[in-house]
């Protein structure tokens, strides 16, 4: 049956049976700008499968990450798994050509020799972590999360690399789909990019005439299963992002998040080229980040009987 498969596929052509199988239909034009983006990260990502490095980690994390959660199973048994253990073993295989030191390499390899010694003894140690206790308090966070602004207007001082860097750690101790850690930022720290990267941007007005940094938040779309993950990516951004903001506001720093939805074809053209973004990256959005010289006035929030509901 997988041979009669693969043989209709390269007889009809995979793009064909995917346009029949998907039962087409007419689509506004918005939603087939939205369509062709997917297909042309299906294509690279269809390019690239089995040859790249990159595109090789991001999977290896992935299917480390799907090993390791049934590793902590309780009911872990042998010979399951199979498939995906299949496939980490493939991208380690192709990934540490280049990634010889990658740590989260070195992590995925430390899960396959779980896996194996499982298929040996029947059962494993338990993988639990010692942690240490939290001393940041809850009502400690609330203010921090309450303090934060998307202040337009900063002061004349420009911000060191090495500070963007230090906020840039925190992205990947967010949540993501499967470990993926996909998120990877596009940033400059000349004012005058910067302004030239904001242009790029609808809606962003009312910023004064310093811009410190512009910073674009993407996500490495070489990790994800399209069309079904085709909103995964913004998720594991915003979550990442949320970790870049809440770290800027300890440092002094504010940002001031910048819509990417009414993105024209010649806006992503131009920012691609000023922070040089390569095509399998797509653009969530864009951040404008600087040491504040107003602070906003705080606005007000919806009350929390419209945030929750809870069934006992």
């Amino acid at each position: 049956m997988t041979y009669l498969k693969k043989l209709i596929i390269k007889m009809v052509g995979r793009e064909r049976i995917e346009f029949i199988r998907s039962k087409p239909v007419i689509a506004h034009g918005k939603y087939r700008n939205i369509i062709q983006d997917l297909e042309k990260y299906s294509k690279i990502i269809q390019n690239n499968n089995g040859s790249d490095p990159d595109m090789a980690l991001l999977l290896v994390r992935k299917f480390g990450h799907i090993l390791d959660k049934g590793l902590h199973r309780t009911d872990a048994e042998k010979g399951h798994s199979l498939e995906i253990v299949n496939e980490l073993v493939k991208n380690i295989s192709i990934a540490e050509q280049y990634y010889q030191d990658d740590e989260t390499l070195k992590w995925a390899k430390n899960k396959l020799e779980l896996y194996n010694n499982l298929q040996i003894s029947l059962k494993i140690n338990s993988l639990e972590e010692e942690t240490g206790n939290i001393t940041l308090s809850f009502n400690d966070f609330e203010v921090l999360i309450k303090k934060r602004r998307s202040n337009r207007q900063f002061h004349s001082k420009l911000i060191e690399t090495e500070i963007l860097e230090k906020l840039a750690a925190t992205v990947n101790w967010a949540s993501s789909s499967c470990n993926k850690q996909p998120i990877i930022l596009y940033a400059t720290t000349n004012p005058e990019i910067a302004k030239e990267c904001l242009k790029c941007c609808k809606g962003g007005t009312g910023f004064g005439d310093f811009i410190p940094a512009f910073i674009s938040f993407t996500a490495d779309m070489r990790g994800y299963y399209l069309p079904d993950e085709a909103y995964l990516p913004a998720i594991d951004v915003a979550l990442g992002a949320q970790n870049f903001f809440l770290a800027s506001e300890t440092l002094g720093l504010s940002n001031s998040g910048l819509t990417w939805a009414q993105k024209g074809e010649g806006d992503e053209l131009k920012l691609r080229q000023l922070l040089k973004i390569p095509l399998q990256n797509q653009i969530i959005f864009n951040s404008v980040i600087g040491f504040p010289s107003k602070i906003y006035a705080t606005p007000v929030r919806k009350n929390i009987i419209n945030t929750i509901v809870i069934h006992k």
